[in-house]
């Protein structure tokens, strides 16, 4: 029996872990964060997009994924318009932002700010709502109830391990670029997030690339 919730729990982390890995928008997204304002943004950004993933898997872990798929599908349009929108909101705002080189001022609504944009960013991506429903309900053998907060549990953890680790990683090698270097990889960023945007925008109205 013992096993049962190691099993859930690993299950979990390995779906959070590997839903938070792919380096989509909202990595890109952290990993500027990072390199504009240091280490502390980058996880603030990453702790709301860990946020988004356990409210994903929270729907799926409790077996609503028929209604949250019902309701995503009604819906699907207007959060690509929705991701579409903060997609060109961020990179308009990256491109104008003069570089920083020091992190934000320690002042609780900075880091709230930065969580609360990357939370409402991760809310309205289908894309992610989509594959917790295909995956999760795939790895939970068994409806019990009793193991859906361990299963919750090990997603964040994946997620948030995921997070911490590209923050990290970018905040070392910011610590190594030059003013110049961090204003280009700035620009990059925001004309990548552009990008995302157009994409998504595509998609809202059923395009596809040539």
């Amino acid at each position: 029996m013992a096993s049962v919730p190691i099993t859930t729990f690993l299950a979990g982390f390995g779906v959070g872990l590997a839903v938070a890995a792919p380096i989509g928008p909202m990595g890109v997204l952290c990993i500027q964060r990072t390199l504009a304002f240091g280490l502390a943004a980058g996880l603030a950004t990453g702790l709301g997009a860990a946020t988004v993933h356990v409210t994903f898997g929270s729907i799926a872990a409790l077996g609503l994924e028929a209604t949250a798929v019902t309701l995503l599908g009604a819906g699907t349009q207007g959060l690509s318009l929705l991701s579409a929108v903060l997609l060109f909101w961020f990179g308009a705002r990256i491109l104008k932002r003069t570089t920083v080189l020091d992190p934000y001022p320690p002042q609780s609504e900075r880091w709230l700010h930065l969580y609360a944009s990357a939370l409402l960013f991760g809310l309205s991506n289908p894309m992610t709502v989509l594959l917790f429903i295909a995956v999760i309900p795939a790895l939970t053998a068994s409806n019990d109830l009793q193991a859906a907060p361990v299963l919750v549990i090990g997603v964040f953890l994946g997620s948030i391990l995921w997070w911490t680790i590209l923050s990290i990683a970018t905040a070392l090698i910011r610590s190594r670029l030059s003013a110049g270097a961090t204003a280009l990889t700035n620009r990059a960023s925001g004309l990548t997030l552009v990008a995302l945007g157009m994409l998504m925008l595509m998609k809202a109205f059923g395009q596809t690339l040539p």
